[in-house]
């Protein structure tokens, strides 16, 4: 504690994610740490928020996808509801951090004291899904905006094409193009709202013409169609492709714990490799010496702390 006090002292930024409280009764709350540095930035991450029902409760991504309606609206073909994956709500809630971050410290070039941050997974999860939820709340009252039809993934004969009618100039030209010539000029589906409503009439048969198709033959015509589409990429077709490579979206890096990954380039920040030494994520405890030294702590009073068991310090001191 002794040293984290010290550490504080000069600090930008204190971030915690422990349950509500936990850091309060540690001596490090909001109040103790401004006590120290009143240009701190504080920020608090949780599961479910500082306070409610379910404050005290543990939330990871998985908890937080079930909890915000996320896997309800992702159902599958078979109707099931699926939880994605990629980890939605736990990367964004870093990316949002990261945004509240840079603002506050943007912020504080003008501003005398710092800030108190607070964000959880459950406003990230209402944030990353605004827009579906405020689609349902109309939908509840009457006033859903018009659905999309034909939208949605497709079989193939070798794959899965993902591909929709945007605009109602391209629904004659893709059924035409199927071969569904009635349908094409059916008087019940000359709108995007006729057509979500007759969904029954034409998914059936725009899926058995799709199915005879070679995802590359759809492909062409839907390019031809200059119609919104993409074949579905597993991970590994994505990394290999031509425009992934082209984009230098990855770069390909030998770790010698772990062996030789893609790691993806951030968006809109340098390049990767451009600095060796920010390649490798750095141990724990990796730099506890070197920090503690710039805050004026001598070697034996490092390894005393690290015998006490007070620090984990990875490297031996020098």
């Amino acid at each position: 504690r002794e040293v984290l006090r010290r550490l504080l002292a000069d600090a930008d930024i204190f971030i915690e994610s422990f349950r509500p409280g936990v850091t309060k009764l540690l001596g490090f709350g909001y109040e103790d740490v401004r006590a120290i540095n009143p240009r701190i930035i504080y920020l608090s991450v949780s599961g479910f928020g500082q306070s409610g029902p379910f404050s005290e409760r543990p939330g990871t991504d998985g908890v937080l996808q079930a909890f915000s309606g996320f896997v309800a609206d992702n159902k599958g073909p078979d109707g099931v509801p699926h939880r994605s994956n990629v980890l939605l709500m736990d990367m964004s809630a870093a990316l949002y951090n990261v945004q509240a971050l840079q603002a506050a410290l943007w912020a504080r070039q003008s501003e005398k004291e710092g800030r108190y941050l607070d964000n959880s997974l459950l406003e990230t999860a209402a944030a990353l899904q605004n827009l579906n939820i405020a689609s349902k709340a109309l939908e509840t009252v009457g006033r859903a905006p018009p659905l999309v039809f034909p939208y949605a993934i497709y079989p193939t004969s070798d794959g899965h094409v993902s591909v929709g009618v945007v605009f109602e100039r391209e629904y004659k030209p893709f059924m035409e193009m199927l071969g569904l010539h009635g349908l094409a000029n059916d008087a019940r589906l000359t709108s995007t709202q006729a057509r979500f409503e007759h969904r029954h009439l034409i998914d059936e048969p725009i899926r058995a013409a799709i199915a005879k198709l070679t995802t590359d033959a759809f492909c062409d015509e839907l390019i031809k169609l200059r119609m919104l589409h993409e074949r579905i990429n597993n991970y590994s077709e994505f990394l290999h492709h031509e425009q992934t490579r082209q984009m230098n979206a990855f770069l390909w890096h030998d770790f010698p714990e772990i062996g030789r990954i893609p790691l993806a380039n951030i968006p809109g920040a340098a390049r990767l490799g451009a600095n060796a030494a920010l390649l490798s994520a750095p141990l724990v405890g990796e730099h506890t010496a070197e920090i503690l030294t710039q805050h004026g702590y001598s070697p034996q009073e490092i390894i005393e702390m690290q015998a006490a068991g007070a620090i984990n310090s990875h490297l031996a001191v020098a």
